[in-house]
């Protein structure tokens, strides 16, 4: 950085010699050149009076050519003064512009350095050397088991290594799919899209990957990307007509796209799979409706949603397949003051033992009465293939939030269960919000 800055005022010096050297230069001859002219004169009346005194010329003829050189003198310096005299008042009118040329320059200056800072990387880069340089510790806070405190700020210069190294090695898988699950964390969706794209130019037989991409691509939205994403996920169900979790994807965005032949053939497949106290049950069922899927096609056979002995609200599924939990929310008297008027509940489950961030199942609602039970399971995934089945252990964070980002901010509430063994069946899970993050 600070050889940047010598070297700037190096070339700035430069360029002030190459406009400042003609314009002394142009004095100092235009001096030599009036010097010259006079003595150029006096030189030849001392030639006259010699050649007088030599007797080649008489003495009419000498004050004759004397008279006519001083004549000429006297022309000469007549002509330097009136170049002075204009000299001045150009100088003089020049002098009475500096005040306006100064008031110019001065926010003209203001711009460009403001320009400059704005439009040029350093904050990017000093990003880039102090995310270098703390690596190390980055990567245990990103990577360690409290990982869930860890800011936007740091995942992003985290991301910012990553890419530094991609550059040096542009084949690296593990370093794209990194990036990607980075990406995918903050809610880049369309530069996760991108690694995962790049992961797939280097191994197109990477299908869990392709899935991922799929997803991505279906978060951004677009119709162009939901066809794109259509199109990846019909390649691996081609592949794997039986995977039930292809089958589900493609029933989202089939859904998405308003293609009733393939959303109502795929859900009929995969219906029994899915929880009716899910997210992504309800608002897949919802869409079909609204395409006109007949209540048969919809029907499940597994939901409980009642209110316990206390009147508190319970979220349940019955038949549930593979490990679940049923986590009992309350809230401590010292933060009930301090609930938001509305919000969301996110209530999730991380790995408690490995690197992966990424919640392995979410449940969000808007903000309910306390106590509340809500049930996580495999259903809750936000990736198929990332779910409460990749884990042994798991730490279970309820958060009471102004959005529904996962990610914390100041201000919002708390509380999780650390370390809990994830059985092949539904868990009771007692947890109370007892933090402010700050």
């Amino acid at each position: 950085m600070v050889s940047f800055y010598l070297y700037s005022i190096f070339f700035a010096l430069v360029a002030i010699a190459f406009v400042a050297y003609p314009w002394f230069k142009d004095r100092s001859a235009k001096k030599r050149f009036e010097v010259s002219n006079a003595n150029v004169i006096k030189q030849r009346i001392e030639e006259i009076q010699r050649e007088a005194q030599e007797g080649l010329i008489d003495e009419d003829e000498m004050d004759t050519a004397i008279n006519e050189m001083k004549v000429a003198l006297a022309e000469e310096a007549e002509f330097q003064q009136a170049q002075q005299d204009e000299a001045e008042r150009v100088s003089l009118s020049a002098r009475s512009a500096k005040i306006p040329l100064l008031i110019g320059a001065i926010p003209a200056l203001a711009i460009g350095v403001w320009t400059y800072y704005d439009a040029n990387q350093l904050s990017g880069l000093r990003d880039l050397v102090d995310a270098t340089s703390n690596v190390e510790q980055m990567s245990q806070r990103i990577l360690g088991q409290d990982a869930s405190e860890v800011s936007r700020e740091e995942y992003n210069k985290y991301a910012l290594v990553i890419r530094q190294q991609l550059r040096k090695k542009p084949d690296d898988v593990t370093g794209w799919q990194w990036l990607a699950r980075l990406r995918m964390t903050l809610g880049q969706s369309e530069e996760a899209s991108q690694a995962f794209d790049r992961i797939l130019d280097i191994n197109p037989n990477d299908n869990q990957t392709r899935m991922q991409y799929a997803q991505a691509l279906m978060m951004m939205g677009s119709e162009e990307n939901l066809q794109d994403a259509k199109r990846q996920v019909l390649y691996l169900v081609s592949k794997s007509p039986q995977d039930r979790n292809y089958r589900l994807l493609l029933t989202v965005i089939a859904a998405q796209l308003g293609d009733k032949e393939t959303a109502f053939d795929n859900f009929a497949l995969i219906k029994a799979q899915l929880s009716a106290n899910s997210q992504l049950y309800v608002s897949l069922v919802e869409q079909l409706k609204k395409m006109g899927a007949s209540d048969e096609l919809l029907a499940l056979n597994s939901q409980d949603s009642n209110e316990d002995q206390n009147g508190n609200t319970t979220q349940t599924t019955a038949n549930a397949e593979g490990p679940a939990f049923d986590v009992s929310v309350n809230i401590s008297n010292e933060l009930k003051e301090k609930l938001p008027p509305s919000g969301y509940l996110i209530v999730f489950a991380q790995d408690a033992n490995s690197g992966a961030r990424m919640p392995l199942a979410v449940k969000k609602i808007a903000l309910p009465s306390f106590p509340i039970t809500l049930n996580l399971s495999t259903s809750d995934a936000m990736i198929t293939n990332f779910s409460l089945k990749n884990a042994k252990q798991v730490t279970i964070t309820a958060r009471i939030s102004m959005d529904e980002d996962v990610m914390t901010a100041p201000g919002e509430l708390q509380g999780r269960v650390e370390n809990l063994d994830v059985a092949n069946t539904t868990s009771a899970v007692n947890l109370t919000i007892t933090e402010e993050v700050q």
